[in-house]
């Protein structure tokens, strides 16, 4: 896999000033309450759609509040479904996907869009993604691909193999077509399959280095025992999915590596890991055979 910075994207000419009027945002939240208010923007900037996954803590409400129009599932149907979901009752050409704990300005979503209309041929954007505390986040590739050798992000746009799902600009209807992200999937690495997909039908990813946002990350939810469990075991079932999709290394040794780390975190007492362990390796077994990514309920929506 090439390193992010050593291809450049080809642009079509130079665009100024494009507007945002042609753009939705789109969060989905689980619990977010405590979080939402992270993700406002200046009143007026864009329409926000927040896809609600059932929370219990008023989310929905709060969204509403704050102004965005709001999709509540009946029940919690994954992170993959919900963004497919509400792409589906957009109208804008363009949908920015963005995390509940993240903030992006409008100056950055406009760079994003000029950025779109100066690359006709691409799909999705991606903005530079920074840390609270001033760290730069970026994915040099997949959690299913070899390390790249040069981390250095792209100091201006450039194609890149590899995204982060806490942000992104997409044609909304290309994106649809193309086949979004899987729903097949619940939680984590939906971002990995993607990218993967993309690789692999050479559609292009840019990264618009002059964009930018701020990611809290792991703050959409807050955590407790029965949310990690969900994590846990979603972790585990989605790692074995994608390495069966895309038919990436082996399954079985993956596996052994599961049962090895829970050994070591059982005879060392450490109970956190342990959990967390024994959680992938029931998702990663639950996988192999052949059951569907749990905690899927029946879905539907409602305004």
């Amino acid at each position: 896999m090439t390193a992010a910075s050593e291809r450049s994207a080809e642009p079509d000419g130079s665009v100024r000033g494009a507007a945002i009027a042609d753009v939705t945002r789109l969060l989905v939240t689980y619990n977010s309450a405590d979080i939402l208010s992270y993700s406002m923007l200046p009143e007026g900037t864009i329409a926000t759609v927040a896809v609600d996954n059932a929370s219990r803590d008023g989310t929905a409400e709060q969204a509403r509040a704050i102004g965005y129009r709001v999709i509540e599932m009946e029940s919690n149907a994954g992170y993959s479904s919900a963004i497919m979901t509400g792409l589906k009752s957009i109208g804008t050409e363009f949908a920015l996907i963005t995390n509940p704990d993240l903030k992006i300005e409008p100056d950055d979503i406009r760079k994003l869009v000029e950025a779109a209309r100066t690359y006709p041929d691409c799909d999705v954007f991606v903005p530079r993604i920074f840390k609270p505390d001033g760290g730069e986040f970026f994915r040099y590739e997949t959690r299913f691909e070899p390390r790249v050798k040069d981390r250095r992000p792209p100091e201006g746009d450039a194609c890149v193999p590899t995204l982060s799902g806490a942000a992104l600009l997409v044609r909304t209807q290309p994106f649809i077509a193309n086949g979004g992200f899987d729903t097949r999937i619940f939680l984590y690495f939906e971002d990995d399959e993607l990218s993967l997909r993309y690789q692999r039908n050479n559609w292009p990813m840019i990264f618009v280095g002059s964009a930018s946002a701020v990611h809290v990350g792991d703050a959409s939810s807050p955590p407790d025992a029965a949310v990690n469990r969900i994590k846990n075991v979603s972790f585990g079932w989605s790692w074995a999915y994608v390495m069966a999709l895309h038919g990436i290394g082996n399954r079985w040794l993956s596996l052994a590596g599961v049962l090895g780390k829970l050994f070591i975190y059982a005879i060392s007492f450490r109970s956190r890991k342990l959990r967390r362990q024994i959680g992938i390796l029931e998702g990663f077994a639950r996988n192999l055979a052949g059951q569907p990514a749990p905690f899927f309920q029946q879905k539907g929506q409602g305004e």
